[in-house]
């Protein structure tokens, strides 16, 4: 049983987003608030698969893609290449003289150099960070043309360079591992010796070093698997060697060594990291699920109280039922909130006029876009940056979106989530491509989340 949510549930909950935010906005109360009234609690995870399993429920007949097909002939490739290209490496050297140096910067330090980068990556993705991405990157190329969308990869991104992580370091952990079971196998089948020097080469003293440097984890107790000085001194490849019986027994002493620097410096770090990425993957999952840019929306609907009466009763005749407003309770503030009111959108209005826009206190609501430039750069400079995780940006939905208000927002730190607020004209409706107008802006906004809102104001009781 696959853990959830997943991929699926995450481009599930996506599509249903964008699909809501076409729908008026009372339906979708009366609706979501009926769906939380029939869940029975948990977190918000947890809540958010229960409202999408009712309002967008996946069909029997169609199943669930988990790509497990694909996965496991990638496998099998990367097993493949393993051995073909250790074996290849093997066979393919010229009268049976391997080099060592060769062997460990094709197997081993190439492999250590990705681990390397491959934590840092790994470092970086848990604790919330979006990368610009290059220009010219393959993965960048791939994924711009697999997904129909280019937010797509951006709302979703921690959670992808994860799945790209795990797979990487799963593929990359068969491949040394094929690769050493080729190291056993072919030397069973064929004598080779293993050989070091050319006409710039160190002396024995150093390569001697260099070997007890990488032999330092288990020389103390597997000395088997060192290279004793007279192994090196006597593996130095030169045009007057001579190879006898002895020579050759002992240059393949370097064997064991070179075998465990595959296990612990390539196979082990690339075990770890998936390991970690494994563990780390549901737990990036859940909190980019719940984090989607609208999903907030959604809870603060099913947890919303909707009270209606009706007319009482005139002797025997029963009048026809009269539903009053909805009357809901403030909408909570949450933690880290910031809201920026962009070139005066708010007015003379407060944030409590308009629907799903909470009041926020007055040091959480930052003026700009009326002040210079240079006035506004330092606003946004003083801000604690740390201490807010939400943005709520507040435009005139009547005007074009402004290169201005992307410079400043710029500035932000981009693992920042961010909401473009439209504020309606009084008694005027949006229409619908000054909407498809700021949602183009919003994709191209360098934030870690990114919604476009559009505010209805509260009618009056």
């Amino acid at each position: 049983m696959p853990q959830r949510p997943d991929l699926a549930d995450l481009y599930r909950l996506s599509g249903q987003l964008e699909a809501d935010a076409q729908v008026p906005l009372a339906e979708l109360k009366q609706r979501d608030h009926g769906i939380g009234r029939d869940c029975s609690g948990g977190s918000h995870t947890e809540r958010l698969l229960y409202w999408l399993d009712h309002v967008a429920p996946v069909a029997e007949d169609s199943g669930r893609y988990s790509g497990a097909m694909g996965a496991n002939l990638s496998r099998l490739l990367a097993l493949v290449l393993g051995f073909v290209a250790m074996a290849g490496f093997l066979l393919g050297s010229g009268k049976g003289l391997v080099n060592v140096f060769l062997l460990l910067l094709v197997f081993v330090v190439l492999q250590l150099i990705m681990s390397v980068l491959s934590t840092v990556a790994l470092v970086r993705t848990v604790s919330g960070f979006v990368p610009a991405g290059l220009p010219a990157s393959p993965a960048r190329w791939f994924v711009l043309r697999s997904l129909p969308d280019q937010r797509s990869l951006r709302e979703a991104g921690g959670v992808l360079r994860l799945l790209f992580l795990r797979f990487g370091q799963e593929w990359g952990a068969l491949f040394t591992l094929a690769a050493l079971v080729a190291f056993v196998a072919v030397p069973a089948f064929k004598d080779f010796v293993f050989v070091w020097g050319s006409t710039y080469a160190p002396g024995d003293g150093a390569v001697q070093g260099l070997v007890d440097t990488l032999a330092a984890p288990w020389r103390d107790w597997l000395p088997w698997a060192t290279v004793p000085p007279e192994v090196v001194a006597g593996s130095r490849h030169h045009d007057a060697l001579v190879l006898d019986r002895a020579g050759i027994d002992g240059m393949r002493g370097w064997w064991p060594f070179l075998l465990l620097c595959l296990l612990v410096y390539a196979l082990l770090p690339r075990l770890l990291l998936w390991g970690l990425a494994r563990w780390y993957g549901p737990k990036l999952m859940r909190r980019a699920f719940a984090g989607l840019p609208g999903a907030d929306r959604v809870l603060a609907r099913m947890d919303a109280a909707l009270v209606s009466t009706q007319a009482p009763e005139v002797g025997e005749e029963s009048a026809t039922p009269v539903a009053t407003p909805a009357v809901e309770p403030p909408v909570p503030v949450p933690e880290g909130l910031l809201l920026i009111d962009w070139a005066g959108a708010l007015g003379s209005d407060l944030p409590g006029q308009f629907e799903e826009l909470p009041s926020v206190p007055a040091d959480a609501v930052l003026t700009l876009g009326q002040a210079g430039l240079e006035q506004d750069r330092q606003a946004l400079a003083a801000l604690d940056s740390e201490h807010y995780e939400h943005l709520l940006v507040l435009v005139k939905s009547w005007e074009p979106p402004v290169g201005e208000l992307a410079d400043m927002l710029a500035l932000l730190p981009a693992a920042l989530r961010c909401s473009i607020c439209l504020v309606p004209l009084p008694g005027r409706s949006i229409p619908h491509r000054k909407v498809e107008d700021w949602r183009g802006f919003a994709r191209e906004l360098p934030f870690a989340g990114v919604d476009v809102r559009i505010l209805n104001r509260v009618a009056p009781v």
